[in-house]
């Protein structure tokens, strides 16, 4: 009888242990869910990795810092801020196209992303003679040159076509404690997901 009890314990000790893992999601499926909530902005799923409670002001946070920086503040930083909702809306755009499990063993993992490219090509072209006139017509004040500047540079965004598809590869692990996938460099992969 105690050994058929202890039998009876043993059997389901390892059913219970092969339901939980089979609950735990693939490489791919985990690393998807998070270059989806990324390019989304998802609260509730990046709240899982334990980041941020507030993606919005936390990508606005870097965004208008780095963009005021990168353009010497030719624009004021409210104007940034309209700039980078428009990043924020355009990213939400983005699709990811695939993933793929390179290698994966135990808690370890590499994993190939595809997703959309943006032609960021767009933002840096010369001005077309439209636009050169809004431009000549706001030379006189720097506020209407700022202006002219802030609804350019969203209209170009807005307008920026899907180019094609870019690939990364990015190694990652799963976290036990927080049961999600994720990149061992997670500041990389945000840097290299956004750049794409």
């Amino acid at each position: 009888m105690k050994k058929n009890l202890a039998v009876s314990f043993i059997l389901i000790v390892c059913m219970l242990c092969a339901a939980c893992s089979l609950g735990r999601d693939k490489a791919d499926v985990g690393m998807k869910n998070l270059t989806q909530a990324l390019l989304t902005l998802d609260k509730n799923v990046l709240s899982q990795y334990g980041e941020t409670t507030d993606p919005e002001k936390d990508f606005m946070d870097t965004f208008v810092p780095t963009f005021q920086k990168a353009t010497n503040n030719a624009l004021t930083p409210e104007q940034a801020k309209q700039i980078g909702k428009t990043m924020i809306a355009r990213l939400a755009q983005v699709e990811v196209k695939s993933v793929s499990i390179v290698s994966e063993k135990d808690n370890s993992a590499e994993v190939k992303i595809t997703i959309d490219t943006l032609d960021g090509g767009a933002l840096e072209k010369e001005p077309s003679a439209e636009e050169n006139k809004k431009i000549q017509g706001a030379a006189a004040s720097e506020k209407a040159m700022q202006g002219v500047l802030t609804d350019l540079f969203i209209d170009r965004m807005n307008n920026a076509k899907k180019i094609g598809t870019s690939t990364m590869t990015v190694k990652c692990k799963y976290n036990e404690d927080k049961d999600v996938w994720e990149p061992l460099d997670m500041e990389k992969f945000i840097d290299d997901l956004y750049s794409n």
